[in-house]
């Protein structure tokens, strides 16, 4: 993307933190594993932005090439309806984070979790 452009949300400026040094989740295997998928929510995202943006080009230029890719800026139309966009799947992906799980129990747990009539 060119660098004086609007922003299309998925951007945001890197800054060093010492998380790596912390244990948030009270597990550093389960801290490494949401790092994870939110890192391959991140690069999905990005993986689709681009195929948005081709097929953008192709429809108004019919090619595409890399440098068009990098520089092309989206519309106000396309860069409202890819964050729109970017949100659902956002909410697809992580709302299982909110879930309720007062009543979870363990694989292995031998009480039933459900109500049986």
């Amino acid at each position: 993307m060119a660098t004086d452009t609007k922003r299309l949300g998925a951007e945001a400026d890197y800054i060093k933190h010492d998380a790596d040094n912390m244990v948030l989740l009270g597990n550093p295997h389960i801290d490494n594993l949401l790092t994870m998928v939110i890192a391959l929510g991140a690069e999905m995202w990005q993986g689709q932005q681009r195929m948005k943006i081709m097929e953008a080009l192709l429809t108004k230029h019919g090619k595409v090439t890399t440098e068009m890719i990098e520089q092309y800026v989206p519309t106000e139309a396309e860069a409202a309806k890819w964050a729109a966009e970017r949100k659902a799947m956002v909410d697809r992906i992580y709302s299982v984070m909110t879930r309720n799980t007062t009543a979870a129990r363990t694989f292995g747990s031998i009480e039933p979790n459900i109500e049986r009539k």
